[in-house]
């Protein structure tokens, strides 16, 4: 959901929850605007919090309405990291907060500015200060945990009850999660798996053993041989040979996770089998035009294999990998930035099949059948090029031209 359509969800409630407030106005007192943000930090339901600058609160007169934020003691995001910086928070852990200016129509339909601090969700709580904050009348205390419970923060000068404070700590050590929410924790840091998958096939967790990693060889490679996704992305390697693998990742006996592993340019890369998925212009009209890309998440466990396997300085597997986002294979941070991605293509899919076709008719390309896989739609060398295109855009990187993208073709095929 985007956030202009999750606050204006959240104001039709007419009324404060567990992770937003309302405030008519920025803070005119530094301690009310930090106590603010830990509380929001220290939140009871484990996912983002909003304040919501420029909204009148439900004990107003008028009630929950859309004002738009006055520019008295107005911050911006600079100001408002900085501010954060400097305070004095347990372990140097501070909550990360940023801000975001949308447009909301109040009830004349007039549209006004409301500033959101988005304050992330972190399971480094709880957040508390080592060294007491006053401004003026106000005065957060060093040691005191604040947090917020429906739609009540811990007032300034008390601490939250005690089993509030046990849920903080009992999130950040991951101990109310599930085994797989504790395995996408445990592979964010890579060093502390024990084992090598350049001379064996097995690691475990040195702190919690019973997760286990391993792969298993598959004998048979025939029928892995034909498959166009596998062969496009070793395409892009010096040694275009490949084997597969299993990855198997167990929390005792269990099996929580199993999927493919490529071995790339000679056995000097290992990497997960990407995802693959299509979007549509239109679904609901007409199936055309549309693209098909290959994708990891690093949010997920094959994204975080991904970076164990070869994306950091001790890589689990031999040599790291020299090729950047979106050649054979695009890298999301997570699903709110793939589901950009996917509205950034959508809206240019006729522009990109233009272009595409333009630059095969550049490049003197013919129709035949050892062309076949840059004519047709599906998983394609036509897709892998204009998915890396759009990609390229789309994070703003500096990438060769579309007809750059294409090989150039023996003089028979052209």
């Amino acid at each position: 959901m985007e956030l202009i359509e999750e606050i204006q969800n959240i104001i039709s409630l007419e009324t404060e929850g567990d992770y937003w407030d309302f405030k008519e106005m920025w803070h005119d007192n530094k301690a009310s605007l930090l106590h603010d943000i830990i509380c929001m930090a220290n939140n009871q339901v484990g996912r983002d919090a909003y304040i919501i600058i420029g909204v009148s609160d439900s004990k107003s007169p008028d009630g929950v309405k859309v004002k738009g934020v006055p520019e008295t003691n107005r911050r911006d995001q600079q100001q408002l990291i900085s501010f954060l910086r400097n305070k004095k928070f347990a372990g140097g852990l501070r909550p990360s907060v940023y801000l975001q200016t949308i447009m909301l129509p109040d009830d004349n339909h007039t549209n006004r500015p409301i500033d959101v601090i988005i304050v992330k969700n972190s399971e480094k709580t709880p957040y508390f200060l080592i060294e007491n904050f006053r401004d003026r009348d106000k005065e957060i205390r060093a040691g005191y945990i604040y947090t917020r419970v429906g739609d009540t923060n811990t007032p300034i000068d008390s601490m939250a009850d005690m089993d509030k404070i046990e849920y903080l700590w009992r999130k950040r050590f991951g101990i109310d999660l599930s085994a797989v929410e504790r395995l996408l924790r445990l592979l964010e840091a890579p060093d502390d798996w024990v084992g090598d998958l350049n001379w064996g096939n097995y690691k475990y967790h040195k702190y919690f053993p019973e997760f286990q990693i391993r792969i298993e060889d598959i004998e048979d490679q025939s029928h892995f041989s034909d498959n166009s996704i596998m062969r496009n992305i070793a395409d892009h390697q010096p040694d275009r040979s490949y084997t597969v693998s299993d990855v198997i990742i167990q929390y005792h006996s269990t099996t929580l996770y199993k999927e493919h592993v490529i071995y790339l340019d000679g056995g000097r890369h290992l990497i997960p089998f990407p995802k693959t998925t299509t979007i549509y212009e239109d679904s609901t009209i007409s199936r055309e035009p549309s693209l098909t890309y290959l994708y990891l998440n690093m949010d997920s466990i094959s994204g975080k294999l991904f970076r164990c396997f070869a994306c950091t300085e001790h890589n689990w597997y031999n040599e790291k990998w020299d090729l950047r986002p979106g050649v054979g294979f695009l890298v999301f941070e997570d699903k709110a930035e793939q589901k950009q991605f996917d509205i950034f293509a959508r809206d240019r899919l006729h522009t990109i099949e233009e272009e595409y076709n333009e630059a095969l008719r550049g490049k003197n390309y013919v129709h035949n059948s050892s062309t076949e896989e840059y004519f047709i739609g599906g998983w394609s060398k036509a897709n892998e090029i204009k998915s890396w295109h759009l990609y390229e855009q789309f994070k703003g990187i500096c990438g060769i031209s579309l007809p750059d993208k294409l090989p150039s073709m023996p003089k028979n095929n052209r």
